[in-house]
């Protein structure tokens, strides 16, 4: 049996573990901390008297890495499948539209069926062939930048994919997102939501399945410091103790670019990072009633996403560095003005929950694609994963996973 050392027990971690008990590698997962799943994780929140999830997730049925990796940990029931009918409000325009993805055929662009989006015409959809072929270097903004659908379609859309803004975000890794998802056909958008949160969707599921066939994840392990001997790997040294490392086992980082760094300084990294940021709401059932969509888009808002949950709604502002020293009560304020808006009513606020994620994804630009490109010449018994790693896909759930697959399988 292979020895495999996992450093990290969030996602993508997970993953690398859960696909390498599958080949009957000998698996030790390790854990800095005292909690498993990362940003995917939930928890019991005290003062609202609910669990809620640390962030909300975007996964579309394109996802096959996602939906592979529930399959075998056997946690596909947990899931509840959305059409891809997406409800939208403009604040500043006082306006609300439903653009239902499936009916988005780029094969029949020039069909008055494709005209979604309020004032807007046939030509407006034209920006979407721009995506068939897009240079490295491009920004979705110098892209489609122009475009009469760009405020309503493109840069929402980057915003929820990409956790950065239009101006900074891959236009070619949006366009990969949109050849696996819109480009395919509607049967690949539907999205994915947890039926409950996605602690029991994906990280309960998966740790008990680690555990059963015989993996203990270890916590509140720090790995402090590693040596590196002829090009292998040879020793890890934890905060408590220490671990020889022959030259056929396997070591896999499975952590945050941040911490890579600290263990090779000389490689390049992306350094820049974007937060998000998610307040959660308890309503009533009859106030619930009032959102017509289990996901809704809002625009010229700070708000970006708003989820509605089984015992809450929950609203997520992506690319939120600007809001990172605003004090909680002042960010649940100017949100649930927003969501007055989109009611039409005004009732006080309900009891909320701030929560900041402020190194939630690295910026997605062509520069910081084009840096992990470039990470090569690692020791020879070393994978490096996680969603940042992937130069192909943006910083997701999806990416995620792949990433831990990748490390075990390739």
């Amino acid at each position: 049996m292979k020895n495999v050392y996992i450093i990290g027990a969030g996602l993508s971690g997970l993953s690398a573990s859960t696909h390498g008990v599958v080949k009957n590698f000998n698996i030790k997962l390790f854990e800095s901390s005292n909690l498993v799943g990362g940003r995917c994780r939930s928890f019991f929140e005290k003062k609202l008297g609910i669990e809620i999830d640390n962030g909300n997730h975007l996964v579309f049925s394109a996802n096959e890495n996602f939906y592979e990796l529930c399959t075998i940990i056997n946690s596909t029931k947990k899931i509840q499948i959305l059409p891809p009918n997406l409800e939208f409000f403009d604040l500043k325009k006082n306006l609300y539209w439903n653009l239902d993805l499936s009916k988005i055929n780029v094969l029949k662009m020039f069909s008055r069926k494709n005209n979604l989006i309020p004032h807007t015409n046939i030509f407006d959809y034209l920006s979407f062939l721009k995506f068939l072929y897009v240079k490295q270097k491009k920004t979705v903004s110098e892209l489609v930048g122009k475009s009469k659908i760009f405020k309503t379609l493109w840069d929402p859309l980057t915003l929820g994919v990409m956790n950065t803004s239009s101006q900074n975000a891959s236009a070619k890794i949006l366009s990969n997102v949109l050849k696996k998802t819109l480009f395919r056909g509607s049967k690949y958008c539907n999205i994915y939501q947890p039926q409950k949160n996605w602690d029991d969707t994906i990280i309960k599921p998966c740790t008990q399945f680690l555990e059963s066939r015989g993996c203990k994840i270890s916590l509140k392990k720090r790995l402090r410091k590693l040596d590196v001997k002829d090009e292998f790997v040879s020793c890890l040294y934890f905060n408590d103790n220490k671990l020889e490392i022959k030259k056929d086992d396997l070591v896999v980082l499975a952590i945050p670019p941040s911490n890579f760094k600290k263990f090779f300084p000389e490689y390049e990294v992306p350094t820049e990072y974007n937060s998000i940021i998610n307040i959660h709401y308890v309503l009533p059932k009859k106030i619930q009633k009032k959102f017509s969509q289990k996901i809704i888009g809002f625009i010229n808002t700070h708000s970006h996403w708003l989820f509605l949950k089984n015992d809450h709604i929950s609203v997520t502002i992506s690319n939120a560095n600007y809001l990172n020293n605003f004090d909680s009560n002042e960010i649940a304020n100017i949100i649930w003005k927003e969501i007055c808006s989109y009611m039409k009513i005004k009732i006080s606020i309900p009891g909320f929950q701030v929560v900041k994620e402020k190194k939630a994804t690295v910026v997605q630009s062509p520069e910081n694609f084009n840096l992990v490109k470039k990470l090569n010449n690692l020791p020879k018994n070393l994978k490096i994963s996680g969603d940042w790693t992937q130069s192909e896909l943006p910083c997701t759930i999806e990416g995620s996973i792949l990433s831990g697959k990748k490390a075990i399988c390739n």
